[in-house]
C-alpha cells in the first residue's frame, strides 16, 4: 500500500512541476510579445461628403464640399 501512494504523490509532483514550467514559458513569450509589438493604433474614420462611405481620416482628401474619398466614381455622381 506504501508503494502506491508513493507513485501517486510521485505523479502529482510531476504534474505540478510540468504546470509550473508551462505557466512561466507562457508568461515568457506574452511578455515577448508585448515588447515586440505595441497596441493596435486606432484611426478615425470620416464619412465622405459626396458619397456617403466612411474611410480612415488619413486616406480621405479635402475639397470644397469637406473630406472626400477621392473615388472616380464618387465624383462623377454630382
Amino acid at each position: 500500500m506504501g508503494k502506491v501512494i508513493l507513485w501517486i504523490v510521485v505523479v502529482f509532483v510531476v504534474l505540478l512541476v510540468l504546470r509550473l514550467l508551462n505557466v512561466s514559458q507562457a508568461k515568457r513569450r506574452r511578455d515577448a510579445a508585448a515588447a515586440g509589438r505595441s497596441a493596435p493604433r486606432q484611426e478615425v474614420m470620416v464619412r465622405c461628403a459626396r458619397c456617403g462611405i466612411f474611410l480612415p481620416r488619413a486616406e480621405a482628401q479635402s475639397g470644397p464640399e469637406g473630406l472626400t474619398c477621392g473615388d472616380p466614381k464618387c465624383r462623377q455622381q454630382r
